[in-house]
């Protein structure tokens, strides 16, 4: 049976929580601008980030991916389209 291990920061600035569980990863990490929550586990796969100019949400489940991007001009779009591709290339292993 594998190792439960956790790992919490808690500073002025950034917040991260880090659980891991054999193959299950749950990783939330909040900054003053930016908010990442990545959920790995058996079924599902979930990546969502939030910032000031960009909302993404992206959900691998058994019946298919769902991408989600919300940005706020040109520039944020293009960056958004590569932090997706960066991502779902990770979740198709």
């Amino acid at each position: 049976m594998a190792k439960k291990k956790t790992v919490k920061i808690d500073t002025k600035n950034v917040d991260l929580n880090l659980e891991k569980d054999g193959t299950n990863i749950k990783i939330d990490l909040d900054t003053k601008n930016v908010d990442i929550h990545l959920l790995k586990d058996d079924l599902n796969k979930e990546f969502k980030y939030d910032s000031k100019n960009i909302d993404i949400d992206i959900k691998k489940t058994d019946s298919g991916i769902d991408v989600k991007v919300e940005t706020s001009g040109a520039l944020w779009k293009i960056i958004a389209k590569r932090i997706v591709k960066f991502v779902l290339n990770k979740f198709k292993r």
